[in-house]
């Protein structure tokens, strides 16, 4: 009899317990706060949501023809955009580290992982932003880091080089001999062609850049310093919109067939004294960071001064641009360098704190690589300068709202073609006017 007792209740005790039922004599186990969850799993949680509202102006003259037989007019455009990233990374005992992050995937553009909202509600894809393992040795006193994979950017970089949301997808290097010198390399593969036999290729197009960093204490001011160089391979097989480039890859088996970046659209040109191609790039750069605090409250100022000058561009002249030799043959520009000047004063992280800065930008058509640096200003990407405006306020911790006003033109109208265009950005020589509000909430 007891034993059929037994055997009808622990069943109805196993059912109590799966419906939430707890005897009474027993204790609820406190609820975890997350802080505590993410130590007991060894994992670190982070992400934001980003809105933003984007209005660009730019009245239209047709220059460089100025011609004035066409009617004037005004070309505008207003959407409004979201970002959205969720991302966890789990530490190994302090000497490895690997991460997962989730980015919406805007158009496939790694400078803009932007949606526009216009789809009618339907739904938004979402791409990998990061996936990585880092590796940080005890034996080397943790001095060296190797991550591997699609990785943070370990580079110093301004807007002019490179875009906040670009991930890179390589291996990247870290070595701190001490806190003040680093010297940084990282390798970025673009594309993975087969073998020659197979699709006309073998060839790799890669970026590889070094840097070295020192940092000097000054007492009321911090400076760092930093040089580097930069190598791009193949940068013509990210030509578009060229069959004079199509047909010189075609008949040339050693070079790409193609890849899906393009540059042409974004600023670059081609020289036309040499198959229309843009040549492998060799880039040098110096950038300058003074940090210091200003007023009782002790208000974080940076000012920073940033150049890249390509060593292997060419001038354009009649002989190297076909547009050039129609509308200004005696032009004879340089096209290497890139420039930025740019300061940032406060914090905006919490609620009632205010930020705010300047800044300033000058790229030549060929001075760096355009497919990855900042496509913010309306007219984006290189054969491009700009000055912006920011004020940034926290709104709560964590949630900052952030107005900027861009005033941009184009470094080089002479490589447009002559007939007059009304698209935006193109060859009118009025100033591009871009407003853009961002809300950014902190997950």
């Amino acid at each position: 009899m007891i034993r059929r007792k037994s055997t009808f209740f622990l069943p109805l005790l196993f059912a109590f317990a799966l419906s939430g039922f707890t005897p009474l004599n027993a204790q609820t186990p406190p609820v975890e706060p997350a802080e505590s969850l993410e130590k007991n799993l060894g994992l670190h949680f982070y992400g934001d949501v980003r809105y933003r509202f984007t209005y660009l102006v730019q009245g239209q003259d047709y220059a460089p023809t100025d011609d004035s037989s066409t009617p004037l007019w005004i070309d505008h455009r207003l959407n409004y955009r979201i970002r959205a990233r969720i991302g966890a990374e789990k530490d190994f005992g302090g000497e490895a580290k690997a991460g997962l992050c989730f980015i919406t995937s805007g158009t496939g553009d790694p400078t803009d992982p932007y949606w526009t909202l216009s789809g009618g509600a339907t739904f938004l894809n979402v791409g990998l932003d990061q996936a990585y393992v880092s590796l940080s040795p005890k034996a080397l006193n943790h001095v060296v880091t190797l991550s591997v994979g699609k990785i943070a950017n370990p580079l110093a970089y301004t807007p002019i080089t490179w875009s906040e949301d670009v991930m890179p997808e390589g291996m990247g290097l870290t070595v701190d001999p001490s806190k003040d010198t680093h010297f940084k390399l990282l390798y970025f593969r673009l594309q993975d062609n087969g073998p020659a036999t197979i699709d006309g290729a073998g060839a790799d197009p890669f970026m590889a850049e070094v840097q070295v960093q020192q940092q000097l204490d000054l007492g009321d001011a911090q400076v760092a310093l930093t040089a580097g160089y930069q190598y791009v391979s193949n940068v013509y097989s990210f030509e578009t919109g060229d069959a004079a480039v199509s047909s010189y890859m075609n008949v040339t088996p050693s070079l790409p067939p193609g890849a899906p970046l393009s540059i042409t659209s974004k600023g670059m040109v081609g020289d036309n004294s040499s198959n229309n191609v843009i040549p492998e790039m060799h880039v040098v750069e110096g950038i300058l960071n003074v940090s210091h605090t200003i007023g009782e409250e002790k208000i974080p100022v940076l000012w920073t001064l940033h150049g890249a000058l390509n060593l292997s561009s060419f001038t354009i002249n009649a002989a190297t641009n076909t547009n050039v030799k129609a509308i200004n043959p005696g032009l004879n520009d340089p096209n290497d360098l890139a420039l930025f000047a740019g300061v940032e004063v406060g914090k905006a992280e919490q609620a009632g704190k205010w930020a705010g800065g300047l800044q300033w930008a000058y790229i030549q058509p060929d001075a760096v690589f355009s497919a990855f640096n900042d496509p913010n200003p309306g007219l984006g990407h290189n054969n491009n300068t700009w000055f912006m405006g920011q004020v940034e306020m926290g709104l709560e911790d964590g949630l900052r709202l952030d107005l900027a006003q861009y005033v941009d033109w184009r470094a080089d109208y002479d490589v447009f073609g002559p007939s007059p265009s009304d698209i935006i950005g193109t060859t009118s020589r009025d100033p591009m006017l871009t407003t853009r509000i961002d809300l950014t909430a902190k997950l």
